[in-house]
């Protein structure tokens, strides 16, 4: 995909063991503890959100859980890099953690839909940072050889939070016991805390604030939040306004961070003919497509099919456990393989979609757990490969900040398509109590519009090639 020097030892493909010993060990197992909190708390929510609209009511605000979480991942994330430039990686990644389970204490006290959602955002805040600092201590902390194997870890530990988010979610999915959940997950929170601060190299920063680019993330969160308001309008004209109106708003957050001295995304990040902004194209893309899988999968399959929450889960969780099996299977590749993957992840992607939106109301629900499970093959064949095009693509002093970057692009991505599944499912007329044919109607109407990202996406791998042959 991407001209680039190659440097020799790039060529080689690092042990596993190299990771797990010395100063590489201590590192691998701070920040995956922290995709740990990040991925259990993922799959607990998707698994136990039925349960809260069940109990707190505010359907309405359902998708809001998920959108507002995004939005405080992107600015966590976005804001990551310039706080611990500012004040230290050590002091920022706990602090990151604190903000998590302060997120996690609040929605275990909420009293209503709207208190719920405040608080993912809050969650999302530290999150987004906890996730963010993890991707951007993999692209310095480790050389090339080494970080196959360790997005390929990073993978894994995604395996294990679809085996435990569900299962705490699940045990947890009662209207009387789904705040213990939250108390249960601000608790392995808190362990993270004290490791980062203890393990983490705790060197001072500069002490300036000045770098943090507020008006950009104020730009980027107003455009999520605008489109996650057009779920609660009437008026589909009005909808699709609001949705182009978040558009331009996005467009001049990315405009104005191209041209700002302290950027918060590499430079050629929106342009598709860039070297760089091919591979992000394709992880936000992805990433709209992934969260129009998982919004409102559980949802469905208790509400049309009768499934229990906990079988719920487990049935979205086939998603990621096929995504880390098919990306560890694939640490050991070569740059060369890379566009196949992506390519070949997207094609399966593809398919994901359309059987989903096939078979969503007359099932069988084994056909949708073949189709959830070949969405997780596909982000796993693409997934890794697409990371490591990027960070490759980047100059030597954007390396750091291409690896935080990737967790911001996809937390836009994932918000975004939160925002737009809501609002497509408002169109449809999904509001609380409606009936089991317009339920219906409205998932055929998220699940069909995915399909049409889908091929956006396949689209956008064009220049994967181009660049490829030109490097060849």
């Amino acid at each position: 995909m991407m001209a680039e020097d190659k440097d020799p030892q790039d060529e080689e493909v690092g042990r596993w063991s190299e990771i797990f010993v010395g100063r590489y060990g201590i590192y691998t197992l701070v920040l995956n503890l922290g995709m740990t909190v990040f991925a259990i708390n993922q799959f607990l929510v998707s698994t136990i959100m039925p349960t809260v609209v069940a109990d707190l009511g505010g359907l309405d605000y359902y998708t809001w859980a998920f959108s507002l979480f995004a939005v405080g991942s992107i600015v966590g994330a976005a804001s990551a890099g310039p706080l611990s430039d500012a004040f230290g990686m050590r002091r920022v990644y706990a602090g990151a953690g604190v903000v998590l389970a302060i997120g996690l204490a609040g929605t275990a006290l909420a009293w209503d839909m709207q208190s719920v959602v405040a608080f993912r955002l809050v969650q999302g805040v530290g999150g987004g940072a906890v996730a963010s600092l993890a991707y951007g201590l993999v692209a310095v902390v480790y050389p090339h050889r080494l970080r196959g194997r360790v997005l390929g870890l990073v993978s894994g530990i995604w395996g294990f939070g679809t085996a435990a988010g569900p299962a705490i979610g699940g045990f947890f999915a009662e209207p009387d016991l789904w705040r213990d959940a939250f108390w249960t997950m601000m608790g392995i929170t808190l362990v993270f805390v004290v490791l980062a601060w203890r393990y983490v190299e705790g060197r001072s920063g500069h002490g300036r604030m000045s770098d943090l680019p507020f008006w950009r993330l104020f730009f980027l969160a107003l455009s999520v939040l605008i489109m996650s308001a057009t779920s609660l309008v009437d008026l589909n004209w009005l909808r699709l306004a609001m949705f182009a109106l978040a558009l331009v708003i996005a467009a001049i957050a990315f405009h104005r961070d191209a041209r700002s001295a302290h950027n918060m995304f590499p430079r050629k990040i929106t342009t598709v003919t860039s070297e760089l902004g091919a591979g992000y194209w394709v992880l936000f893309l992805v990433s709209i497509m992934i969260t129009f899988i998982n919004t409102y999968t559980t949802f469905y399959l208790q509400v049309l099919h009768g499934i229990a929450p906990l079988t719920a889960g487990y049935l979205l969780a086939i998603q990621s456990a096929m995504w880390t099996t098919t990306a560890l299977c694939l640490t050991g590749i070569k740059r060369t393989t890379e566009p196949y993957l992506i390519t070949a992840g997207l094609v399966c992607m593809l398919v994901a979609a359309i059987a989903i939106a096939q078979t969503l109301e007359s099932g069988p629900v084994l056909a949708i757990a073949i189709a959830i499970g070949v969405s997780g093959v596909g982000m796993g064949l693409l997934n890794i490969p697409a990371m490591q095009r990027v960070i490759a693509a980047a100059p030597e002093t954007e390396k750091q900040l291409a690896g935080t970057s990737v967790q911001t692009v996809r937390n836009i991505g994932i918000s975004f398509g939160a925002a737009a599944s809501g609002m497509i499912a408002a169109m449809a007329g999904l509001v609380d109590g409606t009936s089991r044919e317009g339920i219906v109607r409205a998932m055929e109407w998220v699940y069909g519009a995915n399909i049409g990202f889908a091929l956006l996406a396949l689209i956008m791998v064009i220049p994967v090639f181009l660049y490829r042959n030109r490097a060849g």
